[in-house]
């Protein structure tokens, strides 16, 4: 999936995930990089394999939910092993009727100026339910305040009100599956989160150019 400049009349804004990593813990990601390099391992030759994996695997997904040909042979083991993973649950998810609403949809908050893609909404039994796949090791909080940025700008676009955000992890080891399912005030309480970061992020901004012009 091609990176997505998000804009507003004209003025582009940040995504929700820049948003967020710019307030990771750094400590933590020392910590893991320098792991990492203990065993020999490129920490960004092991970032670029992972986002390569989370991209095929949310290409070939949204491939199969809008019923378009793929194929899974010339991917690597760890690709068709997610995958496999993501049509066991598609197969037990949609047992019961709902309506696809979107797949892979790109929305900004005119409200809250930032952008970002949804990986999937549906309509089950009256309600709205935002999807989100991932090829993670955990189910990070991130995760959950992400599901509720974009929760927010789907209902600023669309009369959709959303009830649950479900993240679904197919993980790359072989048994890796988790399935979280929160609802609408676990998603109230990350988007009052998120609203804080959304503000600190352009005062850092603003704090970086003020030091700049300093001399």
């Amino acid at each position: 999936m091609a990176h997505i400049i998000y804009k507003i009349k004209k003025k582009v804004v940040p995504s929700v995930t820049t948003i967020l990593g710019r307030y990771k813990d750094s400590q933590g990601l020392l910590y893991w990089s320098n792991s990492l390099g203990l065993k020999g391992i490129s920490y960004s030759k092991f970032m670029k394999e992972a986002g390569n994996i989370g991209t095929n695997v949310h290409e070939l997904a949204q491939s199969h939910i809008e019923g378009l040909e793929y194929d899974l042979h010339g991917y690597d083991d760890v690709v068709t092993n997610c995958m496999n993973k993501f049509l066991n649950w598609w197969e037990d998810f949609k047992s019961e009727n709902f309506e696809v609403i979107f797949c892979e949809q790109s929305f900004t908050s005119k409200k809250h100026k930032y952008g970002g893609t949804a990986d999937l909404l549906v309509k089950k039994n009256d309600e709205y339910i935002l999807v989100d796949f991932k090829t993670s090791k955990y189910v990070y909080s991130d995760y959950l305040i992400q599901g509720s940025a974009y929760k927010e700008m789907i209902e600023e676009k669309y009369d959709y009100p959303i009830t649950k955000f479900i993240v679904a992890r197919f993980g790359k080891e072989n048994d890796d599956f988790e399935i979280k399912t929160f609802n609408q005030k676990h998603l109230e309480v990350a988007f009052s989160y998120f609203k804080t970061l959304r503000k600190a992020f352009d005062q850092d901004k603003k704090l970086t150019q003020l030091i700049k012009e300093i001399k």
